[in-house]
C-alpha cells in the first residue's frame, strides 16, 4: 500500500519486514502519534507497531536551533545524573523538556563564557550528541569559572566534563568541614580531553591564582594522555585518580563521600620521569627512519646539518655589526616562504622593525632605509604576504625566560608554530651580573633543553660573543668565532645541539670583493659530528643572503 505522505519526517531506520537498511521512514503525525512506512516493501506500520526512538533524530532536526540564545531563561532546571537542582542552576544548566510528556528531559544545555559574558551553549542529547547554538570560539573561559573564587585560593579542580564538575562541586559542598565557609573552585575544560591543554593556556593567569590546583581528569586512555599534556605545560599540577571512570559516575554510584576524600586527600605530584624498558613501543619507535629536517637557504649548511629538525636547538654567534640578524631574517623568511610558521622574540627590536625586515628579504627591496623609495603598496603587500605565517613578541619591559618559554608553549600548542627565533638570548641575563650571568644562562639552556624534548620544535638563539684577546684576530678583522667565545659558553655547548659561527671583515684593508661576504661555518654538531664552511654574500640593494660557493663540509 502507499503513505498517505501526511506527517513530518523524523529519522530513518532498517525495515524489520524486508531488510532495508534505510528504506524505512519514521513520521510523526498532526496528532503527535508515530508511523512508519518503507519505500522499499512499500509497507506501512501504524502506531501500534512503531517504537519512537529521539536518538534517531535525522542530523538536520538534531543540529538547527532549538531554542533562540535570548530566551534561555525560559527553559527549565532539573536535577541531573544525582546532580542536584540548585547546583545546576548555580551553574546555569538548563534543560530542554519532551514536546510528548513534558517531563522527559531530551537535552542538557550548558552556558559558555567569553570575558564574563555567556556567549553560546553547548546542548547535549540524551544519546550524548553535541550541538551549539550562539558563539562557543575563541578562548572560553573554563566551564564553571563564573562561580569559582574571584581572586584565586587554596585549590582549584579541574574535570574533564562539565557535569562532573557540577558532581564533585556538590560532594565537595556536602562534605567539607563546618568551619569552611567559602565555595569549592571547581571547573572543567569545555571540549573535552583534547582541549584540555589550550584550555588551560587560554585561562593560565586564572588557574595560576591557586596554591594547588588539582586535575581530575577521566580515568580512560583520552584522560590520561591529556594529564600527561597538562603537566608538560603546568608541571606543578597535582593529580587525583578516581576508581571509576569520572566524578559523576562516583557520585550516581553514592560514593560521594570517598570522591571528597580522593581529591582532597589522595591527590599527589606525578613523577615527570618513567622506567622505559626495550619493549615493542619502543622498538616500533626505533624502526622509523631518519627524516630529513627542512632545509636551510644555504647548501652547505643544509647539507652538513641535514636540515632543521624537531627537538634541536642552534646556537648562532657572531660579533656586532657582522651579519648575524640577516642570518635570522634570511632564514625566517626562507621558511616563511617554504610553508612553514616560525615565532620570533626580537629582544632589541618593536615588531614593526623587525617585520619590516624580513619583509624587505621577502620582497627584495630594502624597507628600512631611508634613502630608498618607500612604495607604501609595496610594502602593505610584502607585509600581508606574511599573514597567518608569523608571530612575534612585544616584550614590553619584560626579559623574563619563563615568559618567552609560556609564549613558545602556546604558539606551539594554540598556533601550530615548531619553529622559534630568539634573538639575542644574552637580553635575558643582561640585568644579572657577571658572576650571575652564566648561572642564570646555564638555569635558561637546561630548561630550554627540556622544552625541545617534550615538544617537537626547534630553536634558534643567537648571541653575541666576547671580544678576542689583542693578540689574536679581531672579529671586525675576520677573525673567527670560537664556541668559548659565546656568553655563557660552557652552557652553550652543553645544551645545544648546533653550533654557527658568522665572521666578515669590516676593516679598509677588506678587498673590495670581499666587503660584503661573510663566512659561515659549524662550531659544534653534537648529533652527527659534521662540519661546513662556506661563503655568503649580502647584496644591500635586495637585501638577499646567499651562499656565492659550493663550500665544504665533512
Amino acid at each position: 500500500m502507499q503513505h498517505d505522505n501526511a506527517g513530518v519526517p523524523l529519522y530513518k531506520e532498517p525495515c524489520n519486514e524486508c531488510g532495508s537498511n534505510s528504506g524505512k521512514q519514521v513520521f510523526e503525525k498532526e496528532n503527535g502519534s508515530i508511523d512508519a512506512f518503507c519505500f522499499a516493501c512499500n509497507t506501512w506500520f501504524p502506531p501500534a507497531d512503531v517504537e519512537y526512538q529521539p536518538n534517531k533524530l535525522q542530523k538536520e532536526n538534531k543540529t538547527k536551533p532549538m531554542f533562540d540564545i535570548n530566551n534561555v531563561e525560559a527553559l527549565a532546571t532539573r536535577p541531573l545524573r544525582g546532580v542536584r537542582e540548585e547546583i545546576c542552576k548555580g551553574f546555569g544548566v538548563k534543560v530542554l523538556l519532551s514536546e510528548n510528556d513534558g517531563t522527559t528531559v531530551t537535552h542538557e544545555v550548558y552556558p559558555d563564557r567569553l570575558e564574563g559574558r555567556v556567549t553560546g551553549y553547548e546542548v547535549k542529547s540524551i544519546d550524548k550528541k553535541i550541538t551549539s547554538v550562539g558563539e562557543r570560539k575563541g578562548k572560553l573561559e573554563m566551564w564553571g569559572q563564573h562561580i569559582a573564587q574571584k581572586n584565586g585560593g587554596r585549590k582549584l579542580f579541574i574535570t574533564e566534563g562539565r557535569m562532573d564538575a557540577m558532581s564533585l562541586y556538590q560532594s565537595l559542598y556536602d562534605h567539607k568541614p563546618a568551619n569552611f565557609k567559602g565555595k569549592p573552585s571547581v571547573v572543567s575544560v569545555t571540549r573535552g580531553a583534547t582541549s584540555a591543554v589550550k584550555d588551560m593556556m587560554n585561562n593560565r593567569e586564572f588557574i595560576e591564582q591557586y596554591t594547588d590546583v588539582v586535575l581530575v581528569l577521566d580515568s580512560d586512555d583520552a584522560g590520561k594522555k591529556a594529564v600527561k599534556d597538562i603537566l608538560k605545560v603546568f608541571p606543578a599540577c597535582k593529580v587525583a585518580h578516581l576508581p571509576l571512570k569520572d566524578a559523576n559516575e562516583m557520585l550516581q554510584a553514592e560514593r560521594s563521600q570517598e570522591l571528597y576524600q580522593t581529591v582532597m586527600f589522595k591527590s599527589e605530584a606525578v613523577r615527570q620521569g618513567e622506567l622505559v624498558d626495550i619493549d615493542e613501543a619502543l622498538i616500533e619507535k626505533a624502526l622509523v627512519k631518519p627524516e630529513m629536517g627542512i632545509p636551510f637557504p644555504w647548501p652547505s649548511v643544509n647539507k652538513a646539518t641535514f636540515g632543521i629538525r624537531p627537538n634541536t636547538i642552534h646556537v648562532v654567534g657572531a660579533a656586532p655589526k657582522i651579519g648575524k640578524s640577516h642570518h635570522e631574517y634570511k632564514l625566517i623568511q626562507h621558511l616563511i616562504d617554504t610553508g612553514n610558521k616560525v615565532g620570533v622574540f626580537d629582544l632589541e627590536n618593536a615588531p614593526v622593525k623587525t617585520a619590516l625586515r624580513i619583509a624587505s628579504k621577502h620582497a627584495k627591496q630594502d624597507f628600512t632605509r631611508p634613502d630608498k623609495d618607500f612604495n607604501k603598496d609595496s610594502v602593505r603587500t610584502a607585509l600581508v604576504s606574511l599573514q597567518g605565517s608569523v608571530r612575534f613578541y612585544d616584550r614590553g619591559a619584560s626579559r623574563d625566560w619563563q615568559d618567552i618559554r609560556i609564549c613558545i608553549e602556546e604558539m606551539h600548542m594554540m598556533d601550530g608554530i615548531n619553529i622559534f627565533f630568539i634573538d639575542p638570548i644574552t637580553a635575558l641575563i643582561s640585568r644579572y651580573t657577571s658572576s650571575e650571568a652564566n648561572d642564570k644562562l646555564n638555569e635558561i639552556m637546561t630548561d630550554m633543553a627540556d622544552l625541545v624534548n617534550s615538544y617537537p620544535i626547534t630553536i634558534f638563539c643567537y648571541s653575541h660573543v666576547n671580544p678576542k684577546p689583542k693578540t689574536s684576530k679581531a672579529h671586525e678583522a675576520g677573525g673567527r668565532v670560537l664556541s668559548s667565545e659565546f656568553t655563557g659558553s660552557r652552557a652553550m655547548e652543553k645544551w645545544s645541539h648546533y653550533g654557527h659561527g658568522i665572521s666578515r671583515d669590516r676593516t679598509e684593508e677588506c678587498p673590495p670583493e670581499r666587503q660584503n661576504v661573510s663566512e659561515f661555518y659549524s662550531l659544534f654538531d653534537r648529533d652527527f659530528g659534521m662540519s661546513y664552511h662556506c661563503d655568503v654574500t649580502y647584496d644591500p640593494e635586495t637585501t638577499d643572503y646567499e651562499e656565492v660557493k659550493s663550500g665544504f663540509f665533512s
